[in-house]
């Protein structure tokens, strides 16, 4: 397998040539003309990719039962570290980590206790529940000690996704861990919150905190509805579809409405980053996607980290909805392109940890 360019992927093909045998037999595909092709895309590269990872389930915080793949070759180069969004599992990154494993990295990701693959804590099974934050920044804590670090190949990267950024975020933080560069995709630092503003969903969740109602459902929340799923997450129609057909596969995977235990814990993530002086501690370089019309998160973090004195870079789309990675070809293709592109520039550069 050999690392192709990553301003550009015209010398890239879509054809395969013959039966994929092993992890080295499969191509880059282009970022671009992907949508119309994206079921024939799964069928011949994605899904057989995502099936041949290595299964390397370990055990997080308190226990807990994390479900976790990795992708590896001979010829890679580096590490790349995914750390998934809320409502998410490793099926939904077999895009994501097909196209930079083909591109010369050995890929890993897990999913986060109480969603995805990994063991749920409650016996409704669909409440977004987590006792602390920390538990998850725990479990990360132990997937790269455990999983990564052994193994690990060249430099690391990391790419995180909206919690999963803010989970990063708080390991960063706690850890003498330096990666070689780290990109941000719609970071989770303050929550859109609607239709009540802060103050009041504020004061609704410490009643409800207080009367014992932190495993219930937020004001309106409910079990996962396939029919409505995605039309706040990306313009890309065919990606949306083809996500919603991992949930009805894998219907173990699906995640209702967030616990108002979770909603204290994410309320309390701004205070915390600020507290920490975020993102003063991320001894690397840091690339942070926002997206124009993202409906879950807001895209302040050039205000939110203003007063930091840490030199980062916001790249900032303006079409875009809240998962880059999964938007749009023309939106997808250019946040690809560039979080490789800036990933490239420090490979050779990175020292040891």
């Amino acid at each position: 397998m050999t690392s192709k360019s990553v301003t550009s992927d015209r010398s890239d093909t879509f054809n395969s040539e013959g039966p994929l045998r092993s992890l080295s037999d499969f191509p880059a595909v282009p970022f671009s003309g992907r949508e119309e092709k994206l079921e024939e895309l799964h069928s011949l590269f994605f899904e057989p990719f995502y099936n041949a990872a290595e299964h390397i389930d370990f055990d997080g915080l308190k226990g807990v039962r994390l479900s976790a793949r990795a992708w590896r070759s001979e010829s890679s180069t580096a590490t790349l570290l995914l750390v998934s969004g809320r409502n998410e599992s490793h099926a939904k990154y077999a895009e994501v980590a097909y196209d930079f494993f083909t591109r010369g990295y050995d890929v890993f990701c897990f999913d986060h206790r109480g969603q995805g693959f990994s063991q749920r804590e409650l016996p409704r099974s669909q409440v977004g529940w987590v006792e602390s934050f920390q538990a998850y920044v725990n479990d990360l804590s132990t997937f790269y000690e455990q999983k990564v670090e052994p193994v690990r190949k060249g430099p690391l990267f990391v790419l995180a996704h909206s919690m999963g950024a803010a989970v990063t975020s708080l390991w960063l933080s706690q850890t003498r861990l330096s990666p070689a560069a780290v990109v941000f995709s719609a970071p989770m630092v303050e929550l859109v919150l609607k239709p009540y503003p802060r103050l009041v969903v504020e004061l609704m969740v410490n009643r409800a905190l207080k009367s014992g109602r932190e495993k219930d459902y937020v004001l309106g929340g409910k079990n996962f509805e396939l029919s409505t799923y995605g039309f706040d997450l990306t313009n890309c129609r065919a990606r949306r579809d083809w996500n919603r057909g991992i949930f009805r596969k894998y219907p173990q995977t699906q995640l209702g409405s967030p616990s108002f235990r979770w909603l204290h814990e994410a309320l309390l993530m701004e205070k915390r980053l600020e507290h920490l002086e975020f993102p003063k501690f991320v001894k690397c370089p840091l690339l942070v996607w926002q997206a124009g019309q993202d409906q879950v998160v807001k895209n302040n973090f050039v205000q939110f980290a203003g007063q930091s004195q840490t030199s980062f870079i916001v790249a900032y789309e303006a079409k875009a909805q809240h998962e880059l990675l999964q938007e749009t070809d023309s939106i997808r293709q250019r946040v690809m392109c560039q979080t490789l592109a800036f990933f490239e520039s420090w490979k050779h550069t990175a020292g040891a940890d």
